[in-house]
């Protein structure tokens, strides 16, 4: 008979202790419980079942960081141009031809030529209301009866019989400059004629600074008697008298204020605009 494998260096033959008996049986028992028993195998999970590692845990949100691009200065940029150009047309326009088209000429000056004894003209005065009263002339000539308010610096012209007391000067003689070239014109009436008095009564220069009176332009129709020589003037009260050269004097026909005129609006496009704000 073959002999039995030995089992950890002791025989295998059948003991007739019941102990050895037990305990061999025991010990083949755990062997063969140990060496045939398979593996526990999780079942996979269904492609319909539960979901998958990467579907059942989310994802985590990444979030980048956008940097933006620094654009560069540019040199000339949109509203910088814009400004330039027009600060440049502001410049350049009034100073050259096409300036004319946007802003009317002034009016030719005042000829002085024409101003002849016995002709009639047309003259531009620049006064405020305090010249009524402060602008004086000196001298003893007089033309068509009217004269100056003083014969001399000390002697005033005697009053005529039965002349008013106030007939707002119709009479006399006043020295003034020309509206807008200045030129020195002795000239009479000028505050007697209804539109100009009525200016002098809107605004009585009694209480108002001789730099605070508005400015404003007289027309007058006139006519031209003579020349006065070397009439001696005074423009306010209290300063000294200046005598002048020969100076043409004018008796006025009629009078009126006007605004300070300017010369036609040109033709075409940009004058038809102008008018339209006017």
């Amino acid at each position: 008979m073959r002999p039995f494998p030995r089992i950890f260096g002791r025989s295998t033959k059948p003991h007739h202790n019941p102990w050895e008996r037990l305990r061999f049986a025991l010990l083949k028992r755990a062997m063969a419980t140990s060496d045939s028993t398979p593996p526990e195998v999780k079942p996979a999970a269904s492609e319909e079942g539960a979901p998958s590692k990467r579907e059942a845990a989310p994802a985590k949100k990444v979030t980048r960081r956008v940097v933006a691009d620094e654009e560069p200065t540019p040199v000339v940029g949109g509203r910088f141009l814009v400004a330039a150009l027009i600060i440049g047309g502001l410049t350049v326009i009034p100073m050259s031809a096409l300036g004319n088209l946007f802003e009317p000429a002034e009016p030719p000056p005042t000829d002085v030529a024409s101003w002849q004894a016995g002709a009639k003209g047309t003259i531009r005065l620049t006064v405020v209301t305090a010249d009524a009263a402060a602008l004086t002339c000196a001298s003893t000539q007089e033309f068509e009866g009217r004269h100056c308010a003083m014969k001399s610096e000390t002697e005033a012209w005697p009053r005529e019989p039965g002349a008013p007391l106030d007939d707002n000067k119709a009479n006399i003689i006043q020295p003034y400059r020309t509206w807008l070239d200045n030129k020195l014109i002795m000239v009479s009436g000028v505050w007697s004629h209804p539109s100009v008095a009525y200016r002098l009564h809107q605004e009585p220069p009694g209480n108002v600074a001789f730099d605070k009176l508005a400015r404003f332009v007289i027309e007058c129709q006139a006519h031209f008697p003579g020349q006065m020589e070397k009439p001696v003037l005074r423009w306010q009260p209290g300063q000294s008298w200046a005598t002048e050269p020969a100076t043409m004097v004018a008796v006025t026909d009629s009078c009126k204020v006007i605004e300070e005129p300017s010369a036609a609006c040109p033709s075409g496009p940009i004058c038809a605009l102008m008018n339209a704000f006017n």
